[in-house]
């Protein structure tokens, strides 16, 4: 193992044993910090800028792999398991609906804007190629961003700087959700939301009589394992893992539903601070029509959200989580929702999935929209 990748490990864990720890610790000053700037976000930004203050160049080392194709799986199996069928009541119609409103608004709001920004010169409409991959990369994640990159021939110089303001917007959005979703309970008061059934932070504890946690785990393990050595696509892992942690752990008796909510927490704060190495700071540089064209998409799509979100009356909270499931995705989206609630993690990763089998299609929506205008 190379220099690099030592370094890497040693920052990812150091940070995120940093992070568990402090977030436990009982100090006004340090609960106040944790309170703006929450655990799981320090996880991701300590990294970032670890890197940019002593020259690091971190993004490419074997972690991320290794993160991809061991860490995630096993997250995911572990949050996905720790779902009973009775909290899975929790996405409910309504959270679905705006759900599924936040991925049409990112997917239409292209087609209204590009021609108000984009006519004028061959040049100008050129760049509304760069949008079409951040609809796939906002909804799906990378998969469907890569794959509409190619399916449009987007230039390579415009597609890292699309890369790069993506990252940076996706960053200040999700600081943003992390702060109005730890306010959750004060948007409800104020907006008369009532705490219904479906939603409250004192339900009873996940387990309910006899459990085996060592069992639990080790099973875990076993099946987390076998779907890796089948050697299926990254996709393929999620949606599959995900599918056996809902049958297993409810058709378990004696199924933790406790511990593997806690190795799924600890892995998502593993995976945001590997995350947090990719994180750049001092690289930038894109057309400013473009920034200012996607800053102005993703303040409509937060305005679309907040006002559907409290049209439909459910919890405040589903706003900001639907909004993380179509822009942030299988690790940020539970990241968000355990700010506020841990047993909402589970409900989180189902929307994050359902965004990442409809980020293509919606991008083929937007492509047919805007070329319906050029």
């Amino acid at each position: 193992m190379g220099t690099s990748n030592l370094l890497g490990v040693f920052i990812a864990l150091s940070v995120s044993i940093f992070v568990m720890y402090i977030a436990k610790i009982e100090n006004k000053i340090i609960q106040k910090i944790v309170y703006w700037l929450p655990a799981i976000l320090l996880t991701f930004l300590i990294p970032g800028l670890l890197s940019f203050l002593f020259n690091l160049s971190l993004e490419n080392i074997v972690l991320h792999d290794w993160s991809k194709t061991y860490i995630y799986p096993i997250t995911i199996f572990c949050i996905m398991s720790s779902m009973s069928l009775a909290q899975l009541k929790i996405v409910g119609l309504k959270p679905l609906l705006l759900f599924f409103i936040g991925s049409f608004t990112i997917a239409i709001v292209p087609a209204i804007l590009v021609m108000p920004y984009f006519s004028g010169s061959e040049q100008m409409i050129d760049l509304y190629k760069g949008i079409i991959p951040i609809v796939g990369s906002w909804i799906g994640g990378s998969s469907s961003m890569l794959v509409l990159k190619e399916y449009v021939s987007v230039r390579e110089d415009l597609f890292l700087s699309v890369l790069l303001l993506d990252n940076m917007i996706q960053n200040i959005v999700m600081i943003l959700l992390f702060q109005i979703i730890r306010r959750t309970d004060y948007f409800n008061r104020k907006f008369n939301i009532g705490q219904s059934h479906e939603f409250k932070k004192n339900d009873s504890k996940i387990d309910t009589g006899s459990k085996n946690q060592s069992l639990s785990v080790l099973i875990s393990i076993a099946v987390t394992a076998s779907v890796i050595l089948l050697n299926f696509s990254f996709i393929t892992n999620v949606v599959l893992l995900s599918i056996l942690g809902l049958f297993i752990g409810n058709s378990l008796k004696f199924w933790s539903f406790g511990i593997n909510l806690k190795i799924g927490s600890v892995g998502i704060i593993v995976i945001m601070s590997i995350l947090g190495l990719k994180l750049k700071f001092n690289d930038f540089g894109l057309p400013w029509i473009l920034i200012l064209f996607m800053i102005n998409w993703m303040i409509i799509n937060l305005v679309v959200i907040a006002y559907f979100n409290y049209k439909l009356k459910i919890s405040m909270a589903w706003g900001p989580i639907a909004m993380m499931a179509n822009i942030g995705g299988i690790s940020t989206s539970p990241a968000l929702a355990s700010a506020y609630n841990e047993k909402l993690m589970p409900h989180s990763v189902v929307l994050a999935i359902l965004s990442m089998a409809t980020g293509t299609f919606w991008g083929f929506l937007t492509i047919f929209l805007i070329e319906l205008q050029l």
